[in-house]
């Protein structure tokens, strides 16, 4: 026997009690018991209210300990500073389930609505109880036509999940996802999140394509190790908000959620196969995309029009998402070329409207759409038609033909881009069959096709290998030298941020630290010239800006000359500084500088960063980032992201750098962050990539 899923109560209950539902009904009441039966739940509903009777021929019980059978579900709607209370009591009923539709909680501006929530939390702790909101619609489910909402809204059935912290989008899911199978609106996260409810979808064969409505996070790590498990089964699509900061500070007050920094969220989405859609507008045709076409083999398009301006508008969509046009095959071109005019040949695109004058529109584009779905050089077709006039009235109508053509190929898709006054209701009979999508313009279906084809060649079916650390780490070094600092009181790790580097492998300047001008000349000479000399100060982090650094110093003489002047310069800028002495290293040149850094995500924890190195990180921005520990396989990927994959190739005739050296530095780099979460940041600015290996020449550490 199967277990029962936490959620099954939640989306197909049995039995529900409204707690809290008023007895006043009709427009503008928000009554939930009145949506719930206008909607058709055949489940048997118990009302409660203190003043008992009957609402809507229902008959209302006055507290929950009075319902005299078994309840799946409650769903509470009183004021906040009862519910903490009646969640108690829904555990003492023995119901474990609960949806609280009741705001001002976590969302709240006052201590008052946090301690109330965190009552809720504590309850769910101690009784097991499992619990959706507060703040929130609740559950849709129009496969069995129950909704918990208070709202009354249309809305199509749709092999379409959706997870969200805003009821919105369950309420517009028309706008959103075009339709919906299962929603749940997580709201104010006190117990369930966007995990279980994920896992939950992923089981339902129902439920083609899962979306995500995320403001915020509370548990990135145990969340990505889940949807490495979803996505390989179905495609998972989120439109994450709070992008900017003040949407950030804004999602936070409205989901209670920590919003954490953007690009490490579209990290982590891109870590586990989650496909982020950056506009709302085309989230519907993406869910339709999937929803319809089962594979998508190639990135090869051939494109049949009835316009030349509008194929070139096809063509360079194509380009822009990666994609490329398809070349036909000769027999293709022949049978084309069969029916085109004499002065006209058979290309990509295929501009049938010549052909479509002299023969009949519906004819060609049947045989145009039919031979070049049949060219084993094609992996998906973007027809171009118009809506000039009513489908009912238009001698142009293409609809029967191109459903049923479409239909013979389930593994190629058939996209379209209908133009003119009455495209929605082309769009619309387009829809009838399920074979074909209608998008708003080339741009949109390309956008779409590009992901449909990185999904089913890139993320359905893959396997995530789990993660190994490298075995020669001296871990029991490197935390000596964190507690040392630690009980120092040290605010960073400068010079003994390189210890520890190297303590995880990671290749090291030759250095060496002298506390005076003698022990100085005595390191140089054992190091060899020319050395450099950064100031040793457990104050100054950065060095440069306090006069600290001296490159280039070829001779005892310079040495000397350059140790007097850095104290003078230092002592001047830095009063307060304690000076530990210098830290001499083998000068080292030649090579690509690149930054390698980490810190404490609030969501996902270990944060790997990387981007090019010296001037260039604050000039370029051109950075990556990725949860850690990497796999040499994701920290490759890290690397190609940035501009610093081309340089290291050897562009423009520079010596290429050892990659491989490069991506172990990075995995290394991320199991030090992995081992010691007492570390909150680290970089090594710059680590220098030459043709024979990788070297840290300065680094620093900030415990948390």
């Amino acid at each position: 026997m199967t277990q029962k899923h936490d959620l099954e109560p939640f989306v197909n209950p049995q039995s529900v009690a409204l707690i809290g539902v008023s007895s006043r009904t009709g427009p503008g009441t928000f009554n939930v018991l009145e949506q719930m039966l206008s909607r058709g739940y055949r489940g048997r509903v118990y009302p409660v209210n203190p003043r008992g009777g009957t609402i809507l021929g229902v008959p209302a019980y006055r507290s929950v300990a009075d319902i005299d059978a078994p309840v799946d579900l409650a769903v509470i709607s009183t004021p906040r500073t009862a519910v903490p209370g009646l969640v108690r009591q829904c555990a003492e009923k023995g119901i474990k389930s609960v949806v609280i539709i009741t705001q001002g909680f976590s969302d709240a501006d006052d201590e008052a609505g946090a301690r109330m929530h965190r009552e809720i939390v504590e309850t769910v702790r101690s009784t097991g109880i499992r619990v959706v909101g507060p703040n929130t619609l609740g559950v849709i489910n129009t496969f069995n036509n129950f909704s918990t909402s208070f709202l009354k809204f249309d809305v199509t059935n749709s092999p379409v999940g959706v997870i969200c912290q805003s009821g919105i989008f369950l309420a517009a899911a028309q706008d959103f996802t075009g339709g919906i199978g299962i929603g749940i609106d997580i709201g104010n996260t006190s117990d369930i999140g966007f995990t279980e409810c994920m896992e939950y979808l992923a089981g339902d064969d129902r439920i083609k394509v899962i979306n995500l409505h995320m403001e915020g996070l509370q548990d990135g790590r145990r969340f990505l190790q889940a949807a490495r498990r979803v996505t390989p089964q179905k495609p998972v699509l989120v439109l994450k908000t709070g992008s900017s900061e003040e949407g950030a500070r804004a999602a936070g007050s409205h989901s209670g959620s920590l919003a954490g920094e953007d690009a490490v969220f579209s990290a982590a989405f891109a870590q586990c196969g989650i496909i982020r859609v950056e506009d709302s507008a085309r989230l519907a045709e993406l869910n339709r995309t999937f929803a319809t076409y089962r594979h998508m083999a190639g990135k090869r398009i051939g494109v049949m029009t009835i316009s030349g301006g509008a194929g070139i508008m096809a063509v360079d969509a194509c380009s822009k998402y990666g994609l490329k046009t398809a070349g036909l095959a000769p027999k293709t071109r022949e049978v084309l070329e069969s029916v085109f005019p004499d002065w006209m040949h058979a290309g990509n695109p295929a501009d049938i409207w010549p052909a479509g004058m002299a023969k009949g529109y519906g004819k060609i584009a049947a045989l145009a759409l039919e031979t070049i779905l049949a060219d084993d050089g094609v992996d998906a077709v973007l027809g171009i038609t118009p809506a000039y006039v009513h489908p009912d009235e238009d001698p142009l109508n293409i609809v029967g033909p191109v459903n049923e053509i479409a239909a013979r190929y389930p593994h190629k898709p058939t996209a379209l881009w209908v133009f003119g006054p009455h495209k929605e209701r082309y769009a619309e009979r387009f829809r009838e069959t399920g074979a074909v999508v209608v998008y708003s313009s080339p741009d949109d279906a390309m956008y779409c096709l590009a992901r449909l084809y990185r999904y089913h060649n890139e993320i359905k079916g893959k396997t995530y290998p789990a993660f190994r650390p490298p075995q020669d780490i001296d871990r029991g070094k490197a935390g000596i030298v964190l507690a040392a600092g630690r009980r120092a009181g040290l605010p960073a790790l400068n010079e003994q941020a390189l210890d520890i580097m190297e303590a995880y492998g990671i290749p090291v300047v030759r250095r060496g630290l002298a506390e005076n001008r003698e022990e100085a000349l005595r390191l140089a000479e054992k190091l060899g010239y020319p050395v450099v000399m950064k100031i040793a100060s457990p104050d100054i982090t950065h060095k440069s800006d306090a006069s600290g650094v001296q490159l280039n110093i070829n001779s005892p003489e310079a040495l000397a000359l350059a140790y007097g002047e850095m104290m003078d310069n230092v002592r001047r800028r830095k009063p307060e500084a304690r000076i530990e002495g210098v830290l001499l290293q083998n000068q080292a040149s030649g090579g690509t500088e690149v930054i390698l850094g980490g810190r404490r995500d609030p969501q996902f924890g270990p944060v790997l960063v990387y981007g090019l190195g010296g001037i260039f990180t604050e000039l370029m921005r051109d950075v990556a980032f990725r949860v850690a520990p990497v796999t040499p396989v994701e920290a490759l990927d890290m690397i190609k992201q940035t501009k610093s994959y081309k340089i290291l190739s050897g562009a423009r005739g520079r010596a290429p750098g050892d990659i491989d050296g490069l991506v172990d530095c990075l995995v290394r780099l991320g199991t030090l962050l992995q081992d010691h979460p007492e570390i909150g940041e680290v970089d090594i600015n710059p680590l220098l990539v030459g043709p024979d290996g990788c070297l840290a020449l300065d680094a620093r550490i900030i415990p948390v």
